[in-house]
């Protein structure tokens, strides 16, 4: 699969924040997962370009493309038109850009269904399969959308002294969750230092240790 986006952003922080004394950097992931290779997905992505290859389909001209188009609708498949937007690097969506000159159609995303019924059960294609099936394609192209885009981050926490305290990575879209995800292991690494402080504490009574030996509870 040839990934060739052009200026994608890469490996530096875009937030920082302070929340209960330790430090959250939101940055960009260096090396997030091909959603179309890595993950297991319900839609087919069809790519005909002379340069981009990213599609789980992928041809050398618009005939061949517009042949898989022809038998995905024949097989009752429902086929979405993907659109492509060029300059500097590139965005995809499932409607079409404004600017006429550095965007168009580059394929189309097929959902099988086939697939939708194995995969939820029944033995028609519903309407509400068929509503789904358009969420769920809607789904996979942001998803690829950010990964071309270089829209993909994780979190680096580090105490008062500079010390890592925890790390994560591969977050698709906006910087939401992974700051959310930084502050609830935040809370839970100060849940954890007041009931290792506390037991700490049972032990000094039990053992009748002094005031003055004691340490205080740090939280950092």
């Amino acid at each position: 699969m040839i990934l060739n986006f052009g200026e994608i952003k890469m490996g530096y922080t875009v937030e920082e924040l302070e929340y209960k004394g330790m430090n959250i950097e939101i940055q960009v992931d260096e090396d997030p997962m091909n959603p179309r290779t890595e993950w297991d997905n319900i839609c087919i992505f069809h790519i005909a370009h002379s340069r981009y290859n990213f599609g789980d389909e992928n041809y050398n001209d618009r005939d061949s493309v517009k042949e898989a188009e022809l038998t995905a609708v024949a097989n009752g498949d429902i086929v979405l038109p993907l659109y492509m937007y060029e300059h500097g690097g590139i965005t995809i969506s499932l409607g079409p850009f404004s600017c006429p000159w550095d965007s168009g159609q580059v394929g189309f995303v097929q959902v099988p269904k086939r697939k939708m019924i194995e995969e939820f059960g029944g033995k028609i294609f519903t309407p509400a399969l068929k509503k789904k099936a358009l969420e769920i394609a809607e789904g996979e192209v942001q998803t690829l959308d950010s990964y071309v885009r270089g829209d993909v981050y994780g979190y680096v926490i580090t105490d008062k002294d500079g010390e890592d305290i925890d790390s994560c990575w591969g977050w698709y879209g906006d910087t939401d969750e992974p700051i959310a995800e930084a502050k609830r292991i935040v809370d839970w690494h100060i849940k954890e230092k007041i009931k290792e402080h506390g037991n700490q504490v049972k032990i000094w009574i039990k053992n009748k240790v002094g005031l003055n030996y004691r340490t205080a509870l740090s939280l950092q």
